[in-house]
């Protein structure tokens, strides 16, 4: 393997690997709610915690769903937990 070849698979490897620093850019109330939900919560019991809609808990944990890259509650979880956001 060329070196050029070699340099270019360090620099895809590091692409796919996940930064341990990462940052997510979550709001305090997206923390606030990705913390629920890792108790175990719904969106109504959230909402009522938080004194807010169960539409604002959706669009935040929608939200968090585009910053935590997961398309589910289970895998927002389970990445909230391995990365230590919670």
């Amino acid at each position: 393997m060329t070196p050029s070849i070699a340099k270019n698979v360090l620099t895809l490897f590091k692409k796919h690997i996940p930064d341990k620093d990462e940052d997510f850019s979550l709001t305090q109330r997206e923390q606030e709610i990705l913390h629920l939900l890792v108790e175990g919560l719904g969106n109504q019991n959230i909402a009522d915690i938080l004194f807010i809609s169960v539409q604002t808990v959706r669009n935040h944990i929608r939200h968090i769903y585009e910053k935590l890259q997961v398309n589910t509650k289970s895998q927002a979880v389970v990445k909230a937990i391995r990365k230590g956001l919670v």
